[in-house]
C-alpha cells in the first residue's frame, strides 16, 4: 500500500472505528467517517484533526434505517475522495441471549446492524472500487460467528451470515484486484455472562487497529485478533459437547 488512500470508516464513532481513523491519518492517508450525523461524530473527526492536520478529515451521516439511501452515500464519499479509496467497517451492535429473550426486536436490530447494512454499503461501493481495479475493504467479524454459545448465539448468527457473505464478496472482488479482509476478533468480553480466562483479556483498540492495518497491507483475507483467538476457537467449539458429558 504505496499511495495514499482516503478511507471510509463505517461505525466511526465506535472505539475501534475512531482508533482506526487515527491509525490512517498517522500513515498519511485521508479520512470520512460514517456515523449518526450528531456530536460524537463531530467530536471523532476534531479528535483525529488536532492529532493530524495535514490529512483531510470529512464526515458523512450514514441512515442504518434507510438501506437505500446507501448509494447516495457512496456517490458523496466518491466525490469527496481526492485519492484511491479504501473501507473499513467497525459496525457492530451486540446483546446477550437474556436482552434478546426479553425483546425479540434487538435480535432484528443486530441483524440490521451487523449483516444488512454492511452488506448493502459494500455492494453499492464494490463499483467503485472496481473501477479503481484496487484499494482495500476491511471488515470486523466476531470469533462468535465460528460456534454457538448459549449465551450469545443470535449476536454470533449475524456474524456467521457475515462471514458467508464476505467468502463470497472476497472471491469476487480479488478479480478486480481489490483485497478484503476479515478480521474475527474475540468475542470473550463482547456480550454473556462469561469471565475472562486465562488469556483473555480486554480489547486493546488502538492494537486492533494497527493490526488490521498492517493486515490490509499484507492483502490478509481472514485473521484474527488477538492472535489467540484462533487458538481458543477449537476449544469453545467442543465446550458444548464437554459440558453435556460433564452432567452425564
Amino acid at each position: 500500500m504505496n499511495n495514499k488512500r482516503t478511507w471510509i470508516i463505517l461505525g466511526g464513532t465506535g472505539v475501534i472505528g475512531r482508533a482506526f481513523a487515527r491509525e490512517a491519518a498517522k500513515n498519511g492517508h485521508d479520512v470520512i467517517l460514517l456515523g449518526k450525523s450528531d456530536e460524537d461524530l463531530t467530536r471523532a473527526a476534531d479528535d483525529v484533526r488536532a492529532r493530524y492536520a495535514d490529512v483531510d478529515v470529512l464526515t458523512t451521516e450514514l441512515d442504518t434505517s434507510n438501506l437505500d439511501s446507501f448509494s447516495k452515500t457512496v456517490e458523496q464519499c466518491e466525490t469527496a475522495a481526492k485519492n484511491i479509496i479504501s473501507v473499513f467497517s467497525a459496525l457492530e451492535t451486540a446483546y446477550t441471549q437474556k436482552e434478546c429473550g426479553r425483546d425479540l426486536g434487538k435480535i432484528k436490530n443486530m441483524f440490521q446492524i451487523n449483516y444488512f447494512t454492511q452488506v448493502y454499503f459494500l455492494s453499492a461501493m464494490a463499483p467503485v472500487l472496481q473501477k479503481q481495479s484496487c484499494g482495500e475493504i476491511i471488515v470486523l467479524g466476531s470469533a462468535a460467528g465460528e460456534y454457538g454459545m448459549p449465551d450469545n448465539y443470535a449476536f454470533g448468527s449475524t456474524k456467521a451470515a457475515l462471514h458467508i457473505w464476505l467468502q463470497g464478496f472476497q472471491a469476487q472482488m480479488a478479480q478486480s484486484h481489490v483485497s478484503v479482509t476479515t478480521v474475527k476478533i474475540d468475542d470473550w468480553d463482547t456480550v454473556g455472562e462469561r469471565k475472562i480466562g486465562l488469556y483473555q483479556k480486554p480489547l486493546d483498540p488502538q492494537a486492533c487497529a494497527e493490526s488490521c492495518m498492517a493486515y490490509a497491507q499484507k492483502g490478509a483475507k481472514i485473521r484474527y485478533f488477538p492472535w489467540y483467538t484462533a487458538l481458543t476457537v477449537p476449544f469453545r467449539r467442543c465446550q458444548p459437547y464437554l459440558n453435556r458429558q460433564s452432567h452425564k
